[in-house]
């Protein structure tokens, strides 16, 4: 790979060797993941376009989100942790 600091080669061949892949495949794969995601642009330009959610509506998904945890945790076997 031309012009990236041998230091960087060495990394990104150290993480390649880790998940079991050729440098190249493992390259390939970070480059899907990476487009996959929206740019902070892209972001912001989404972000721009919603409403805020009402006091309501996060006491409801913040409730939903403890409830799921809960059972994930129960389900588990994971020890009980208090907050």
């Amino acid at each position: 790979m031309k012009g990236l600091e041998p230091a960087v080669l060495a990394r990104l061949a150290e993480q390649a060797a880790t998940e079991g892949m050729s440098q190249q495949e493992w390259l390939r794969q970070v480059l899907r993941r990476t487009a996959a995601r929206l740019s902070p642009a892209e972001l912001a330009a989404q972000r721009s376009s919603l409403t805020p959610m009402s006091n309501d509506e996060f006491t409801r998904v913040r409730a939903a989100v403890v409830a799921r945890r809960r059972a994930a945790t129960g389900r588990l076997g994971a020890p009980g942790r208090s907050r």
